[in-house]
């Protein structure tokens, strides 16, 4: 149910500051939302000595700077319709970013392919009127759509002109999963030796990639050649979790501890799973509340991460400002999990398995499809109401309702062109899925379930 706010309430929450504003800008509409943004700047410039919560920092050996614990992804901005066009809200947005900057967030991270190709211009802009030597800027090399050493040179320009930069403080191989394309393009293909150069001229300050393969690729990377640092995806549900993949076993926890041992500098990508351990079932987000009963669900998965001594920064991709509040709140005074927090989280984590429908993060590396299904928010649809509704539930079949409303959901959700019924099964998307996640089967599996409420419901199609 939605929850009204008129104006005047909305700005008694807002006046209530940081900590009161946490939880409530979900339910305040956006001129709201830039309203409290705009007093907070205003507050700023009238108190320039310290405006509410700050970031705690962490040394980064790489470089002897300090930075932020929370790192801001520019991924998943808010986003708006102009034109037909899902486009950046880039007021909004700006106004987030520098709500962060204010509140001692100084590490920024964007690609080449974020927002399709808009990411890093925009960053570049919002950050240009801060002094090049406050903030830390992160790109990457998006190695796996590029095909020859000159378009690597091209597109490692291009990055700079879009960001207005003369350098990266950060620069990441971007998506390393399997050692054959990693060889081919960055050792046999010359591109590593570019970047090394690209480096000594000082337009790289720190040279990492990031990782989304298996534990012998990165074991290999870590013991044959000299990195700054690295960027890996961690979280307390995959800690020691073993994931079959075509490439063999992953498990997070084993990759932080080999760059541990290599004392490599540690980012972190993805600690709250894409927003899936925002949400947990019932009994899971009763023991967190029970332990905590001021903090958010989602947290506990960034104190998680934060509370590996090897991580610099958390990144997250914050795509509206409750996220940005809670994480400054959470990484403002950090103190690290303590043991008793660990064995609740741990308790919590085995309910929490039951959440699992599809383990997609939404990072949309696997779009577009070449025939149009929207990959990511049929998985979106599925995870937030097949588990809701009981369709995951072995031995209790859905009644009629039941399967009424999913499909409501479904149809209302998802472009007629865009369903899962669209997959033909190029199994092109395979290779670019993080999870390695069997798409094709888990799209056939969706189709079945609407397709089962279509015939419950007595319509021949959706």
């Amino acid at each position: 149910m939605t929850r009204k706010i008129n104006r005047r309430t909305a700005l008694k929450y807002l006046g209530g500051g940081v900590l009161g504003l946490a939880g409530v800008t979900g339910f305040l509409k956006r001129r709201d939302i830039l309203a409290f943004l705009d007093a907070d700047e205003a507050r700023s410039q009238q108190n320039p000595e310290g405006n509410g919560a700050a970031v705690d920092t962490r040394l980064y050996r790489s470089s002897g700077q300090q930075l932020s614990l929370l790192g801001f992804g520019a991924m998943r901005f808010p986003t708006q319709i102009v034109n037909g066009e899902k486009v950046i809200d880039e007021e909004l947005s700006e106004k987030m970013i520098d709500y962060a900057y204010r509140h001692g967030v100084n590490y920024f991270d964007t690609a080449y392919m974020y927002h399709g190709g808009k990411s890093e211009a925009f960053l570049g802009r919002v950050l240009k009127k801060y002094p090049r030597d406050s903030y830390i800027l992160a790109d990457k090399m998006p190695g796996f759509e590029l095909d020859r050493p000159a378009r690597a040179k091209e597109v490692f320009q291009e990055q700079l002109d879009r960001c207005g930069v003369e350098y990266f403080d950060n620069y990441f191989l971007h998506y390393l999963n399997k050692r054959e394309d990693f060889d081919r393009f960055y050792l046999q293909q010359g591109v590593l030796d570019y970047l090394k150069k690209e480096k000594a001229g000082g337009r790289i300050r720190n040279l990492g990639f990031s990782y989304h393969g298996d534990v012998p690729f990165f074991h290999y990377l870590m013991d044959n050649f000299s990195w700054d640092c690295t960027l890996i995806q961690l979280n307390y549900q995959d800690w020691n979790e073993e994931t079959e993949s075509p490439e063999g076993t992953r498990i997070m926890g084993s990759l932080y501890r080999k760059a541990a041992e290599k004392g490599v500098p540690c980012f972190v990508m993805e600690p709250v799973r894409g927003g899936r351990l925002a949400s947990l079932p019932e009994a899971a987000e009763k023991l967190l509340k029970e332990r905590e009963p001021n903090r958010s669900i989602a947290s506990w998965a960034i104190r998680f991460a934060a509370s590996q001594p090897e991580v610099v920064t958390v990144l997250s991709g914050m795509s509206d400002l409750n996220q940005v509040v809670d994480n400054i709140n959470t990484l403002s005074d950090f103190k690290p999990l303590s043991q008793t927090d660990q064995m609740v989280l741990q308790k919590a984590n085995g309910n929490a398995a039951a959440l699992q429908a599809v383990a997609c993060t939404y990072c949309r590396y696997c779009m577009p499809c070449p025939y149009g299904v929207d990959i990511p928010g049929n998985f979106r649809v599925y995870n937030d109401w097949a588990a809701a509704l009981g369709f995951l539930d072995e031995g209790r079949e859905p009644d009629e309702k039941q399967k009424e409303e999913f499909l409501r959901h479904y149809r209302n959700s998802i472009e007629k062109s865009a369903r899962a019924d669209h997959c033909i099964r190029c199994r092109k998307c395979l290779e670019l899925c993080p999870q390695h996640i069997d798409i094709p089967a888990e799209m056939r599996k969706i189709d079945t379930i609407v397709q089962d409420c279509l015939n419950a419901s007595g319509r021949g199609k959706i």
